[in-house]
């Protein structure tokens, strides 16, 4: 029995001894309590040790409090920007194992979170913003259609019947106002003209017969009679000619014009009406061909001013209040319009009408939209996305959208630091508020960030998790 007891003891004890043997052998053996480093790498999660705080050791304020058992960021024991980042002036100084500054070590830099950029590249590579307090506004979305702007539409049609001779402005063209659209051969302004050279030869004799008349009657050959006979012939003819000439200003003649019908009537252009554009625009519709017939009740060409357009939208019942309240303070209500053809872009318009009627059917009102189209982008038909701001008074921090970076459940923005060098700072994201986004905390207003290009940025702060760093 003895001898058993014997034997178990001294296998205990081999086991025993070959446990420590293997324990220290992978340095997983300690005696006494772990050091400092050992507790910020156990308690911090590895891609966090370029925001720890650049000291010699951790104090227990830097440990306590900043993380949960899953690595994230505890809000409630979070109540400033320099909880959530580490102080640049201390960064600064913070030295790396080649004993320089980390921020002047090309291999140990981008372990702090910053990356260098030449002055020469920056400007090419990178776009900035300043983060800046804006207006907190409540959004409407909406969907909406794209429409000519009616006030900017012109039908041209031709005042006289007859055969199109000659057609010189074609779909599509841009065109100025009086712009010789087209030319059409017309009895009907034959006649016109006709009649006008008519009543001008009349209207010159009845003057030349006035003037005999008033002679002889003051040298007392010619009665009275011959006088006032003479002088009621001249008035009619006057308005004989004032009616011709009316005629002629209806079939779209200019003065110049019917002063150079002499002129026509010798050169064979006699029936010839020159069809002219009364504004300026571009033609979005055309009914007219050489040999065509038309009548004045035909429309010939549609022109249109495409710079701006109206964006009807449709508005449930429970938003018009607000809508109407804005518009009757006398404030602008600004819109922003996308659609599928432009991802990515946006349009900026204003608010200008509220609709009178409800749709029965889907209980909406329509809201106009008026939107420049100076690029010519937008076309009549297309459906739209829109957003209307409407303002709240209360201010918020905010950056562009396109700045904010994501890393392990992190957001994070770079920021400008000072020369050439650019710091990643994490930060607490808000509301998004169309192409902004609210910075809760991680910024201050004033700071610049990178809103493109920042991807490069990121790439080199990750090469640890590929691989990279200082040598061990």
């Amino acid at each position: 029995m003895l001898t058993k007891l014997n034997h178990i003891g001294w296998a205990l004890f081999v086991f025993l001894l070959l446990t420590g043997v293997l324990l220290w052998a992978t340095d997983n053996f300690h005696i006494g309590s772990c050091s400092a480093e050992v507790v910020k790498e156990s308690v911090l999660p590895e891609h966090d040790h370029d925001h720890l705080e650049p000291s010699g050791e951790s104090s227990e304020h830097e440990l306590s409090g900043l993380q949960s058992a899953d690595g994230h960021l505890l809000k409630e024991d979070v109540n400033e920007s320099a909880q959530l980042n580490p102080d640049l002036g201390a960064l600064e100084k913070l030295q790396c194992e080649h004993q320089i500054h980390t921020v002047a070590c090309d291999n140990c830099r981008f372990e702090a979170g910053v990356v260098k950029v030449e002055h020469s590249l920056a400007g090419s590579l990178l776009k900035t913003a300043v983060a800046e307090e804006l207006e907190r506004a409540r959004v409407l979305k909406l969907t909406g259609q794209v429409d000519l702007d009616q006030m900017r539409v012109v039908d041209v049609v031709s005042p006289v019947s007859g055969r199109v001779e000659r057609v010189v402005k074609l779909l599509g063209d841009e065109i100025s106002e009086s712009a010789v659209l087209a030319v059409i051969h017309s009895a009907d302004l034959g006649e016109a003209k006709a009649r006008f050279l008519e009543v001008q030869a009349q209207l010159k004799l009845s003057q030349a017969t006035l003037d005999r008349e008033k002679e002889l009657y003051l040298k007392k050959i010619s009665s009275e009679a011959d006088y006032l006979d003479a002088l009621n012939e001249l008035q009619a003819s006057k308005a004989y000619f004032a009616a011709a000439e009316k005629r002629l200003h209806i079939f779209g003649l200019d003065t110049d014009q019917i002063q150079a019908i002499q002129n026509e009537e010798e050169n064979g252009r006699f029936a010839e009406l020159v069809l002219r554009a009364p504004r300026a625009g571009t033609i979005i519709a055309q009914n007219i061909s050489a040999g065509k017939l038309v009548e004045t009740t035909n429309t010939l060409y549609t022109i249109a001013d495409l710079s701006n357009y109206w964006v009807w939208c449709d508005v449930y019942e429970e938003d018009l209040a607000v809508l109407h309240e804005q518009m009757a303070s006398g404030k602008e209500l600004k819109a922003k319009i996308r659609v599928k053809a432009y991802q990515g872009e946006e349009f900026e318009g204003v608010v200008d009408l509220i609709g009178s009627m409800v749709d029965e059917h889907t209980r909406t009102v329509k809201v106009r939209i008026q939107v420049k189209n100076e690029q010519g982008k937008l076309k009549a038909g297309m459906f739209t996305d829109a957003e209307i701001s409407i303002p709240t008074g209360n201010h918020f921090m905010a950056v562009p959208r396109s700045a904010i970076l994501s890393d392990d459940g992190r957001d994070f923005v770079f920021m400008h630091w000072k020369d050439d060098l650019w710091v990643r700072r994490d930060v607490v994201l808000g509301e998004n508020q169309g192409v902004h986004v609210e910075i809760v905390r991680g910024i201050t207003n004033g700071d610049t960030i990178v809103v493109n290009g920042a991807f490069m940025l990121k790439s080199d702060i990750l090469r640890e998790k590929m691989g990279a760093g200082c040598a061990e």
